[in-house]
C-alpha cells in the first residue's frame, strides 16, 4: 500500500512539474486548386427532351482555392472557329465575345453563366448570357456551345494582350481552342455545326455532351492539345454519353 501511495506522489510531482502544452489545433485544409478554373460545360447542337426541350448551354467555374476570389478580376471570352485547319489566336474585340463579373465567389463554391435558353428547371444559374435566338444561323453566337465554340477563362493582368473593357487580361484556362485543330463529326450533316474537337478519346461526336473536369485536377491550364486528351485517363475531362446530358452536378463540384 505504501509502495502505491510513494509511486502516485512521484507521478503527481512529475505531471505538476511538466510545462509543456500540448495543443490540437485543426490542419490547414490543403489547396484544392491554385486558381479559379472552369469546371463543367454542356454543349448541345440538338434539344435535349429530358431536359425541358431546350439547348442547355452553360459554362461553370469552381473556386478550389482557399480564399474567397473576386471575380470582378476575371472574364469568359467565347470564340467560334469556322473551319478544322485554321490554327489562330482568340479574339474577344466584340463586346458581346466576352461577359465580366462583379461579385465574389467563396472557396469551394461554383458559379455558373449559362445561356438565356436554358431551362431554369434544369440549369440553376447565377448569371446568363448569350443569344436568345434559336436559329441554326446563330448557332456560333455566345453562348451557344455548338461543338465548335471555345470558351477562355481570363484573368485581369497589366501584362496582358487582351484589352476588355479598357482592362488588360491573359488567358488563364480553356475549353477548346482555336490553336488546336479540329475534325468533322461522324454522321449526318446538321445546319448548325459540324466541327469539333475530339476529347477523351471521343472521335466521332462531341456535340451534345456534358464535359465535367475531373477533380484531381489542380490547375488551370491554356493547353488544350493536353487537356483535352486522347483517351477517357489521359484527359482532364469525364464526358457524358451522346444526347445523355448531365445536370446533376451543376453548381457542384465534380465528385
Amino acid at each position: 500500500m505504501k509502495s502505491n501511495i510513494f509511486y502516485y506522489i512521484i507521478a503527481v510531482v512529475f505531471l505538476g512539474s511538466c510545462t509543456s502544452k500540448i495543443t490540437f489545433d485543426p490542419p490547414i485544409p490543403p489547396v484544392i486548386t491554385s486558381d479559379l478554373l472552369i469546371s463543367e460545360v454542356s454543349t448541345a447542337i440538338n434539344t435535349d427532351p429530358s431536359g425541358g426541350g431546350v439547348r442547355n448551354h452553360y459554362v461553370e467555374l469552381f473556386n478550389g482555392t482557399t480564399n474567397t476570389i473576386d471575380l470582378s478580376n476575371y472574364a469568359i471570352g467565347y470564340f467560334a472557329v469556322t473551319d478544322t485547319a485554321t490554327v489562330t489566336d482568340f479574339n474577344f474585340t466584340s463586346s458581346s465575345s466576352f461577359i465580366t463579373f462583379k461579385r465574389t465567389l467563396d472557396t469551394g463554391k461554383c458559379y455558373v453563366i449559362a445561356s438565356p435558353q436554358c431551362s431554369s428547371t434544369f440549369v440553376k444559374s447565377d448569371t446568363t448570357w448569350g443569344t436568345t435566338s434559336t436559329t441554326s444561323a446563330s448557332a456560333s453566337l455566345p453562348l451557344q456551345l455548338s461543338g465548335n465554340s471555345a470558351i477562355a477563362l481570363l484573368k485581369k493582368d497589366a501584362a496582358g494582350t487582351f484589352n476588355l473593357n479598357g482592362n488588360s487580361y491573359k488567358i488563364i484556362d480553356v475549353f477548346g481552342s482555336p490553336f488546336v485543330k479540329r475534325t468533322t463529326f461522324q454522321g449526318t450533316a446538321s445546319a448548325r455545326n459540324n466541327i469539333m474537337w475530339t476529347i477523351a478519346g471521343e472521335n466521332l461526336d462531341t456535340r451534345n455532351r456534358t464535359f465535367l473536369r475531373k477533380k484531381t485536377v489542380k490547375d488551370p491550364t491554356t493547353d488544350w492539345n493536353t487537356a483535352k486528351g486522347t483517351t477517357a485517363d489521359n484527359s482532364e475531362w469525364k464526358i457524358s454519353l451522346d444526347r445523355l446530358w448531365d445536370y446533376k452536378n451543376i453548381g457542384l463540384r465534380t465528385q
